[in-house]
């Protein structure tokens, strides 16, 4: 098997510091209590776009371009410029970001037509970036040339300075700079202490890094729009919620097949992750979420009009519970339902427990640097079992679920009559 680094047929590195230093009064950025929890992981993102149309956009202008733009933002992104310390605080010392040019010799359809199954899909991150603890800086860029012209525009942000929501913030502030220079500074804040007060001694914090199980597999499904809907009706008559969503009828049904392949019923619990803006501002940079959990501990639990029912409930719960909420009592409900979570998760295996995220309806392909817009968005997997991911499909019709599990069960997962009748692998094995 050919390795995928000997595609690689030029590599360089820069370090790209804010256009302008950061004023001694904000070099001391404290991390918030959930910014101390998460792991120090980066989250990747990577966008593609077709061969730019403008002669204009060779790919040495385009460098030039993200670059600068990148300065410029990081002068309003200071802490991600800067360097963590002990899990308490950022020293917003303006070490800069990493970017990386990298050329190589195979079209983009190598990646664009075997997402997620095909190791070639790493060349267009940093190597050794995604969802490991780097010891580079917290935000790391590359911009990749394929043989064909088209490119790759992928980034990776310590989670302990941004969940998914800043990231997205991040990549389209950047975009917006890139394609117009003059486009308005972008208003954020780093507020999250404000809301989450950190703590100082970091020994008594929860650990909720989940690692890395060897032993599975990620595939990539696509649900079309009539799928989904089939499931949105049958949901709907049998359990009486108006309106299912997308997610949470993919989620059920997912989950109920992931059990039935793990060969038997066991009870087991959903974690989904919710964000937390409003009540916060929008413009609240860092991490700010939540999740909730549901639990099955009868295979009835576990049929499709009950799982959305209860999913639906606990969402409604988790909503009511925030509503009214001040600003200084967030905390105390965040952190009600963290205990509440983790002392669910101890009465299941590890390998019952399944998380939930997703980035619909979060406009990726709408992520325009000045030569179009992307034509594909991909993240890569975390290598952790069970877990469900959600992103938008390309052309808007559906969604994209990428889905990892012990890879025995997803033989038999991708391989179940009930899934391929509303989903199918974007590749087939």
């Amino acid at each position: 098997m050919v390795s995928p680094k000997s595609h690689i047929v030029s590599m360089s590195k820069k370090i790209i510091k804010p256009s302008s230093p950061t004023p001694s009064s904000l070099r001391h950025h404290n991390l918030s209590f959930l910014d101390q929890i998460v792991s120090p992981l980066h989250n990747p993102l990577a966008f593609f776009y077709l061969k730019p149309e403008n002669s204009s956009y060779d790919i040495n202008h385009i460098s030039t371009l993200l670059q600068n733009s990148l300065a410029n933002l990081l002068t309003s992104y200071y802490p991600f410029a800067g360097t963590c310390n002990d899990n308490i605080f950022i020293d917003c010392n303006d070490v800069g970001a990493e970017f990386f040019n990298v050329e190589l010799d195979i079209p983009i359809s190598e990646i664009l037509d075997h997402p997620y199954y095909n190791d070639d899909i790493n060349l267009v991150y940093p190597q050794g970036c995604p969802w490991n603890t780097y010891d580079g800086t917290l935000v790391v860029a590359q911009l990749t040339l394929f043989d064909c012209g088209g490119i790759a525009v992928s980034v990776c942000i310590s989670h302990k300075v941004a969940d998914a929501y800043s990231v997205i913030k991040f990549i389209t502030d950047w975009a917006n700079l890139t394609r117009d220079s003059s486009h308005a500074k972008p208003s954020i804040l780093f507020d999250g202490t404000s809301f989450f007060p950190p703590v100082t001694d970091t020994s008594t914090l929860p650990d909720f890094d989940v690692g890395n199980d060897g032993n599975c597999v990620t595939r990539l499904f696509h649900f079309s729009s009539s799928g989904l809907d089939k499931l949105k009706i049958i949901a709907a008559a049998e359990s009486g919620v108006e309106n299912p969503s997308r997610v949470e009828v993919a989620t059920a049904l997912i989950h109920k097949h992931a059990m039935i392949a793990s060969g038997s019923f066991k009870p087991s619990l959903l974690c989904h992750i919710m964000g937390l803006r409003p009540p916060l501002p929008l413009n609240s940079i860092g991490n700010a979420c939540s999740f909730f959990v549901t639990s099955t501990q009868t295979e009835d639990d576990m049929k499709l009009s009950n799982s959305v029912a209860v999913l639906r409930k606990s969402k409604e719960q988790l909503r009511e519970k925030l509503k009214n909420v001040t600003q200084s009592d967030i905390f105390f409900k965040v952190l009600e339902l963290t205990k509440q979570g983790a002392e669910l998760l101890e009465y299941v295996n590890k390998d019952d427990a399944f998380k939930c995220s997703s980035l619909c309806n979060f406009g990726l392909y709408n992520m325009d640097f000045g030569w179009g817009k992307a034509i594909r968005v991909s993240s890569v997997s975390r290598g952790v079992k069970n877990q469900i991911f959600f992103m938008d499909s390309p052309t808007g019709n559906g969604m994209d679920v990428m889905v990892t599990l012990d890879e025995k069960e997803m033989e038999i997962f991708q391989s179940d009559k009930v899934i391929l009748e509303y989903a199918s692998p974007v590749v087939k094995m």
